[in-house]
């Protein structure tokens, strides 16, 4: 496939010294559009791919156990992608690679949101086609994800203060 397109970030960093492959973590693949090369590269470099089929059988809160726990071991940091073609069509028409049968929106916000609390070094927020969100209910969705991610980074003291500072804070007058 082109160089700028789809998977080929995830592809390319696994080649990425401070990255394991065995760090990273997709979840909600799903659909007709998902490529079979893509997966055996996957499986090759020992990634883990969670289907729509696996979250919507484990559930939101045990998806996202998993994912936290692969992507945090040996690690300092993580980073979240999120395409936002991880949610069904009828909600996100405004996409490049449409699928039905997708995550609920507020799957995916409440999945983010567990994966916010634990802290984030930094978020893309990907797929989005203005083009094609003839209703602007796409770009709506991806300013409420980015908030909800903030917002729970906020609310866990992840975001907001000084890395450095006491987790207990006194009142200052």
């Amino acid at each position: 496939m082109d160089e700028r397109m789809h998977t080929t970030p995830w592809f390319h960093a696994t080649m990425l010294p401070n990255v394991p492959a065995a760090n990273l973590v997709q979840i909600g693949i799903g659909g007709w559009h998902g490529s079979r090369p893509g997966m055996k590269v996957a499986r090759e470099r020992n990634m883990t791919v969670l289907t729509v089929g696996d979250v919507e059988q484990l559930g939101v809160e045990r998806a996202a156990e998993i994912a936290l726990e692969l992507a945090w071991r040996d690690c300092k940091a993580v980073f979240l992608s999120l395409d936002i073609d991880v949610v069904d069509i009828g909600f996100t028409p405004g996409t490049g690679s449409p699928e039905p049968g997708g995550l609920l929106p507020r799957e995916m916000l409440k999945f983010i949101r567990l994966v916010a609390r634990e802290g984030l070094v930094g978020m893309e927020l990907v797929e989005i086609c203005p083009p094609y969100d003839v209703s602007d209910m796409t770009a709506q969705l991806g300013c409420r994800a980015i908030m909800d991610v903030l917002g729970a980074m906020v609310d866990a003291g992840k975001i907001g203060r000084r890395m450095d500072a006491p987790s207990n804070t006194a009142n200052v007058t």
